[in-house]
């Protein structure tokens, strides 16, 4: 007997599926089943089954059994694939939350800048062996990017920083968008993902 997947779509994944993918995996499932003559046969029978005469017709019953099984398949398998289609969605959707946000840390720390740190050594409790300061290395400093530059003794508008400060906007757009609501299955993916 062969059982089909409940779902071809990873939510935990970092790799996102195009409607035509998830299309093509409930396909390939269907034919684990049912190969593709079969599946032209049962669909002629079908279309002159009604015109039939079922105590003349060799193997009707058979092939009325089949029909139906293969209908409750196709439909079963349809309504998975409509529901990866929508986690194919959502799944689209927190990758590009988890970039915006890789993508906000970057901007801000180019735009911004940041201070040099010093080595932290780890320190230990003498009494206990417990660390109570655990090892930091340094952490060098970045310049922060220049909002103006000199052309031609001109001063004009930075367009690198221009574009930072558009893409920085755009990236903050994308997770400002998402709901606070926990009851939100896109809050609530983002949220299972960040505990994994």
């Amino acid at each position: 007997m062969i059982v089909f997947a409940d779902s071809h779509v990873d939510l935990m994944s970092n790799i996102a599926m195009t409607g035509p993918q998830v299309a093509k995996r409930w396909d390939r499932e269907l034919l684990r089943k049912w190969s593709k003559i079969t599946q032209d046969n049962l669909r002629d029978f079908m279309q002159i089954k009604d015109s039939l005469d079922p105590e003349t017709f060799p193997n009707y019953a058979e092939n009325d059994a089949m029909l139906a099984e293969f209908v409750a398949d196709k439909a079963s398998l349809y309504a998975k694939r409509v529901a990866d289609d929508a986690f194919a969605i959502l799944l689209d959707q927190v990758l590009a939350y988890e970039q915006a946000v890789r993508d906000v840390a970057d901007l801000e720390l180019r735009i911004d800048g940041r201070e040099a740190v010093d080595e932290v050594s780890e320190e230990t409790d003498p009494e206990t062996g417990e660390v109570t300061q655990v090892y930091l290395p340094a952490i060098t400093s970045i310049e922060p990017m220049a909002a103006t530059i000199e052309v031609e003794g001109e001063t004009i508008d930075n367009p690198e920083y221009l574009t930072a400060l558009a893409d920085l906007e755009a990236a903050e757009a994308i997770i400002a968008a998402v709901s606070d609501d926990e009851e939100d299955p896109l809050r609530a993916l983002i949220v299972l993902r960040n505990n994994q």
